[in-house]
């Protein structure tokens, strides 16, 4: 089993009802470039993590489409919600609405996944700005950072328990403040050692530049779709178990 990464697909039907390329050239045929990669290198029995803004629906019928283009691409899916996600209803009702044969999962704060016959356990959620952030506001931001810090954690004691080789957090905001500083979340990565932290939400930065990077122990790695130029991420560990850039 391979392991994949990607995020902010941003999807909008097909052909899209929002198209991307308004923001940037780079996103000039994101879907089909994203779509290309996926098959040419994603076998049946692989994994692709994707870190939230899957489609910009606002209902969940609605969000089908989308979720019908990427339930019909190879390998099992594990998806977080995004801050775009309007669609998402619950975690528990997704993943009811799921045919098993469709290798799809939903993963919202609860107890972590394990791929590759239990080697590899993934803890996911939404996380959230951090205080210090230029767009952190304490009156509304204050107690869902919270409830975000608490779901990474009870994940990361679930995970433990299950002495797995590597943990893997999945989130779509960033762990580290404003790119650089630290927050709760860099705190609890490396309060419980995890090797790698992947994310998203971030766009407009040219790729390969500030991400990844080792913070503290924990190699922070970006997916947002523009910034890897729609080419999805392969995670790799070596042989001591930290991950490869």
């Amino acid at each position: 089993m391979r392991l994949f990464a990607i995020g902010d697909l941003h999807l909008s039907g097909n052909p899209p009802r929002k198209p991307m390329d308004v923001f940037s050239p780079r996103w000039i045929n994101h879907w089909q470039r994203i779509k290309d990669d996926w098959n040419e290198r994603v076998s049946e029995d692989d994994t692709v993590l994707i870190a939230g803004d899957t489609s910009w629906a606002m209902h969940l019928a609605e969000a089908q489409e989308d979720l019908d283009e990427i339930r019909a691409l190879p390998g099992h899916k594990i998806i977080i919600r995004g801050n775009h996600d309007f669609w998402w209803e619950s975690a528990g009702k997704l993943n009811r609405q799921e045919d098993p044969e469709n290798h799809m999962y939903y993963l919202h704060g609860s107890a972590p996944i394990t791929i590759d016959d239990g080697r590899i356990a993934i803890c996911g959620t939404h996380g959230w700005i951090c205080p210090g952030d230029i767009h952190y506001q304490e009156e509304k931001d204050a107690k869902p950072y919270r409830r975000e810090l608490l779901r990474v954690e009870r994940c990361l004691e679930e995970a433990q328990k299950l002495n797995c080789e590597h943990i893997i957090v999945l989130l779509h905001y960033p762990p580290v403040c404003d790119l650089t500083k630290p927050s709760g979340f860099t705190e609890l990565l490396e309060k419980y050692k995890v090797p790698l932290c992947i994310f998203g939400h971030l766009h407009g930065m040219q790729p390969n530049t500030m991400f990844p990077r080792l913070y503290n122990g924990t190699l922070l790695h970006l997916v947002s779709a523009d910034y890897r130029d729609c080419s999805l991420l392969e995670v790799k560990f070596d042989a001591e178990g930290a991950a490869l850039r």
